[in-house]
């Protein structure tokens, strides 16, 4: 990586710290207005958490599955695969998705310890999230930019992260999409990912 690849990539980084900042500034008047303990609306104000759905009905469940000891560490919105649309809040403990849909019902909470990989990948206009849950893959689609890298490096610093296990989730991805594309087929796809996995 050259001088100006590293300036580059230290310069992203601050953009997006400082933007994320100036919209939690805008932020903090509408989370002080909701119907939520007030605990739970300052841990949000304390992340600079600015990427959130703005309703203390969605939000309400969140207070119900932190611990006491558990902190916000930041929260954005994503879209799964199935297309619902979800609200990531990682905590020093847990990473919990949170559905717009049916908030209380459809939570799911991911205790960090198990999360093995950590990928995130820049799409045309947003970034997609790849997660390693001990043997499952867990995807969240269409984040901001500026929250994924966040919320990407939040859980990365409480999680089980493993680089290497990170370069080969993005090697299987390729293959995955060459296996779509129909160069590869699935016998020849299913023999590189256990070349890759090493299994």
């Amino acid at each position: 990586m050259g001088l100006f690849d590293l300036f580059s990539k230290k310069q992203r980084k601050a953009n997006q710290a400082f933007l994320a900042d100036q919209r939690s500034q805008q932020v903090i008047a509408k989370i002080k207005k909701l119907d939520l303990p007030a605990e739970l609306k300052q841990q949000l104000i304390n992340a600079k958490v600015y990427d959130i759905w703005f309703n203390s009905k969605d939000l309400a469940p969140l207070s119900n599955l932190l611990s006491d000891h558990e902190k916000i560490e930041y929260a954005a919105l994503g879209i799964t695969d199935q297309g619902e649309d979800v609200m990531l809040t990682c905590t020093n403990q847990n990473l919990i998705i949170l559905s717009k849909k049916h908030p209380s019902e459809n939570s799911r909470v991911i205790p960090l310890t198990e999360i093995m990989s950590v990928l995130l990948q820049q799409q045309i206009i947003s970034e997609e999230l790849t997660l390693i849950v001990n043997n499952e893959q867990v995807n969240i689609n269409l984040l901001n930019r500026t929250t994924a890298a966040l919320l990407t490096a939040a859980i990365k610093k409480w999680s089980r992260n493993d680089d290497n296990l990170d370069e080969q989730v993005e090697q299987i991805k390729k293959l995955k999409d060459l296996l779509d594309q129909g160069i590869l087929t699935e016998e020849e796809f299913q023999a590189k990912k256990k070349q890759i996995l090493k299994i």
